[in-house]
């Protein structure tokens, strides 16, 4: 900030790409100052000002574009430099695909929109999904089909629910009942399930199914691969990279892991919970303990963690949140204490830094090492992860402000 000058009431946004957005209606030296939606780099400079103060922007996403809200409450789309590539027609922007567009609604109807603002598929459906392998399912007057990037109808509308393309393998529903069919609206399963899931990777050979109140497993073909007598079966990982390849199958409360790549068990029904899939690893509970798992299901961290559930047990960058006797610390894949058990709280490694929560409920940040760099009860943090080396933040020595990762004060060049 301004030497001398100290903001408080002060929205400071994440830095994404280098930038933030930074909504001024607060107070500077006891000024209401109002008004003011700027854009800066993380050496603190403008880099652009929105035209209207009741604008609302929150980051940029990774394509470098950002949805702004006006003081209608509809929504535009605006570049890294400050230009609006559409006007403000749309209630909605979300998703975003390998095609690099994202799904919009425009007076109640869907589409999509492209990185230049232009509407690759006109807003002129009742509902969609976001593009898969080439094609995104689309709802016309009760029906589902699915269009290419040119709008070209793939699958024509005569289904009651269709899902996303992967591994030209499609979820749809028809008559009540759900079976699969490719891009060339060729049925390759019948439709005679209550259900099917079919997110997976390349890899995957063999996908969740329901019928008369249980799930089983089929391949790609309707070949039964497990029998229809299990109660639920649900996605393991979170790693898009892998999902679909580990599911959780459940039995009489029981759970195991399954490998759809595989198509066998690589564990028995002695679990009570699965979390993450992280580098590798799965975290289990087991007799209200947790442990790890690798992905051949063999335990490679023991059962001696607390009972805690995600966010934590959760790999990143290579370390873990786990408890014990009530306290959290940090644990690396292959079991060593990185961090003391010495913490009322704990998230997960971002940028080399962890937020950090002691008895006296002050934050601070620590480095992978343990070693406190952002003192506790120094700052009051607006987030729990730095951002392109940056972490908004407020004190009453410093207003609202940007630190570093030394806790070093970044000044807002206004």
């Amino acid at each position: 900030m301004l030497s001398g000058e100290i903001m408080h009431g002060y929205d400071l946004g994440n830095f994404k790409n280098g930038k933030a957005f930074i909504h001024f209606d607060g107070v500077i030296n006891g000024k209401s100052d109002y008004g003011q939606r700027i854009c800066i780099n993380t050496k603190g400079e403008k880099l652009f000002e929105l035209p209207d103060r009741d604008m609302l922007v929150n980051e940029f996403e990774d394509e470098d574009i950002a949805f702004v809200m006006g003081d209608q409450g509809m929504y535009a789309m605006l570049n890294n430099k400050g230009e609006f590539l559409t006007d403000f027609i749309y209630s909605i922007f979300y998703g975003g695909s390998e095609e690099g567009s994202w799904e919009t609604h425009r007076n109640g109807k869907h589409g999509h929109i492209d990185i230049n603002g232009k509407e690759v598929i006109p807003c002129m459906y009742d509902n969609g999904r976001h593009f898969s392998e080439g094609v995104a399912s689309e709802s016309l007057n009760d029906k589902w089909g699915m269009v290419d990037y040119f709008n070209n109808t793939v699958i024509p509308f005569e289904y009651e629910n269709i899902c996303t393309c992967k591994n030209n393998i499609i979820s749809a529903l028809k008559g009540g009942k759900w079976g699969l069919i490719n891009k060339n609206n060729e049925v390759i399963v019948d439709f005679i399930y209550d259900d099917i899931y079919n997110w997976c990777t390349r890899e995957c050979l063999a996908y969740p199914a329901s019928k008369n109140g249980k799930w089983g497993l089929i391949d790609r073909y309707g070949n039964v691969v497990e029998d229809f007598i299990y109660d639920e079966i649900d996605l393991v990982s979170v790693d898009e990279n892998n999902a679909g390849e580990f599911v959780q199958v459940i039995k009489d409360k029981r759970r195991a892991i399954y490998s759809t790549r595989k198509k066998e068990f690589i564990t028995d029904f002695d679990y009570s919970f699965f979390g993450y899939f992280s580098d590798g690893r799965i975290s289990a509970h087991k007799n209200d303990k947790v442990g790890f798992l690798d992905t051949n299901g063999e335990v490679i961290i023991p059962f001696t963690y607390g009972s805690y559930r995600m966010p934590d047990e959760e790999f990143a960058e290579g370390l873990c949140v786990v408890y014990k006797d009530g306290k959290a610390g940090m644990i690396d894949a292959e079991g060593n204490i990185i961090i003391p058990f010495t913490y009322k709280k704990l998230y997960s490694c971002h940028e080399g830094m962890i937020w950090a929560k002691n008895n006296k409920n002050d934050c601070g940040f620590l480095n992978r090492k343990g070693d406190v760099v952002v003192p506790f009860g120094k700052y009051h943090c607006h987030s729990i992860s730095f951002n392109d080396g940056l972490i908004p933040v407020w004190s009453e020595e410093t207003g609202d402000a940007y630190i570093n990762k030394q806790g070093d004060v970044i000044k807002i060049k206004i």
